[in-house]
């Protein structure tokens, strides 16, 4: 519960030290900080609420609120709970989800609507097979242009170091606190770091995630860091920012060949 303000100055002293700022900071166990660390913040809008208040001697503790749940080791965010349409078998918890029942079988419909529906997905399936065979001389001298500048650019986006300056804060909208400290951790931020950037913004966890992304980015450097991300996030991330970088370049590329036809055309 204490910080050191000054060293011990005799031989098997003690340092001098001043009480945390109760319920604003703390420390758990005897230390040599030259700080008190702050109390976190339970953050309503992510599900939580707080267990146990802070004190000089111990964090807040923060769990689910109702209707609420958690299943990792260390919630940082709370989901919540989902309503079962047709009955519940075990209730949702503080760290598990509800089970609901599923909806049970008692009538053709469903087999009705698969005799009515496949039949229409077949002849839609060949209705576009047969324009696809129509077109395809047109298609193959198109897509002998087409090819070269798609190749360029995939392979623009798997092999050079895409500079993610500009997408940090985009990239950090798509991914929870959780993924981000997760990922950060993995690629190597320290404990130290991540807690500073914490304190620097206690009740705002969007800028938590965009400083803890642009932090790992000025560590890393450009090279490789496009590829250690993509291979690093969840795959439904990956490729929305996968899709977002893609559509980013080809609308840069695009600007730059119209750019340059006009300046041929006024040449001409």
């Amino acid at each position: 519960g204490t910080w050191k303000t000054a060293d011990c100055k005799d031989n098997e002293g003690h340092p001098s030290c001043t009480p945390c700022k109760e319920g604003q900071e703390y420390t758990e166990e005897k230390n040599y900080l030259d700080y008190c660390r702050r109390c976190d913040f339970c953050d309503e809008e992510h599900g939580l609420e707080v267990e146990k208040n802070c004190t000089r001697t111990q964090n807040t503790k923060c769990r689910c609120k109702a209707n609420f749940f958690c299943n990792g080791s260390s919630c940082d965010l709370c989901e919540p709970c989902i309503t079962c349409e047709h009955g519940i078998i075990e209730k949702c918890t503080p760290t598990s989800n509800t089970k609901c029942k599923g909806k049970e079988s008692g009538s053709n419909l469903p087999w009705l609507l698969c005799l009515l529906v496949i039949p229409i997905i077949l002849a839609i399936i060949w209705v576009l097979i047969l324009l696809t065979l129509k077109h395809r001389t047109q298609l193959q001298s198109y897509g002998t242009t087409q090819s070269t500048s798609t190749t360029k650019l995939t392979l623009c986006i798997l092999f050079s170091d895409v500079d993610l300056s500009k997408y940090i804060t985009s990239i950090a909208e798509l991914m929870t606190l959780n993924q981000v400290k997760e990922f950060v951790r993995k690629n190597g931020m320290k404990e130290p770091k991540m807690d500073e950037i914490k304190n620097n913004h206690p009740q705002d966890t969007a800028e938590q995630k965009v400083q803890l992304l642009r932090n790992w980015y000025q560590h890393h450097g450009k090279k490789g860091a496009y590829d250690a991300l993509i291979k690093s996030l969840p795959k439904d991330i990956a490729e929305k920012v996968q899709d977002m970088v893609q559509k980013d370049i080809t609308s840069n590329d695009e600007n730059a060949d119209f750019k340059s036809e006009n300046e041929r055309q006024s040449m001409a």
